[in-house]
């Protein structure tokens, strides 16, 4: 089965672009969400360029077992499914500390917890890494939600670099083997994303 990463950046691109907007118009919960989406889509852009690593995970492997696509099974994935697949291949480093407040995973669940949202039953009860988020949020005035709002862009700002990074390094080491770079065969070549990889 074959998936367009270009479009599906380009749905990332327009999520990060809403979520600002939400933002700025002061929608913050609406941004919570198209900021959970934004992540959800770059662990899913993961999940298409890396494909052969993430057939071999654990995670996937489990989630493979109870499904009853025979293709395709990347779309079936999760947002906290994706985050387990991103910890168990290092993609993301959750456990490294954030200066003095915290770990790299509070932040991402921090984003997961506030996208879920959505759902009218996450504002009733108590759960989740972040446990006490609802109940927070709901005895706290409005406008204060924004600095929960400016969290979430600065996270997601914080995990594309990581993400484009752990790619650039990657791609570098593929064309430098095959001497595209870095060798008496070097040339200068513009490089875009490519469409259409094949992934079950």
């Amino acid at each position: 089965m074959k998936y367009d990463i270009e479009y599906l950046l380009r749905v990332t691109e327009r999520y990060l672009e809403e979520g600002r907007k939400c933002f700025q118009n002061k929608c913050y919960i609406a941004s919570f969400i198209m900021y959970g989406s934004v992540l959800e889509s770059f662990l899913l852009a993961m999940c298409f360029i890396y494909h052969e690593e993430v057939r071999k995970t654990k995670e996937y492997i489990k989630i493979r077992k109870k499904s009853k696509r025979k293709r395709g099974s990347f779309l079936e994935l999760k947002l906290s499914q994706l985050i387990e697949i991103s910890e168990e291949l290092k993609w993301l480093p959750l456990k490294n500390k954030v200066e003095d407040i915290g770990i790299v995973e509070d932040w991402v669940k921090f984003v997961q917890e506030t996208r879920n949202l959505v759902h009218p039953a996450r504002w009733l009860k108590p759960g989740g890494y972040h446990r006490e988020l609802p109940k927070i949020l709901r005895k706290m005035p409005y406008r204060k939600y924004k600095k929960y709002a400016e969290i979430c862009e600065e996270t997601i700002e914080g995990i594309s670099l990581l993400l484009a990074s752990r790619v650039g390094k990657d791609l570098a080491k593929k064309l430098k083997s095959k001497r595209i770079i870095g060798g008496s065969q070097t040339k200068s070549r513009a490089l875009r994303p490519g469409s259409g990889q094949g992934i079950n």
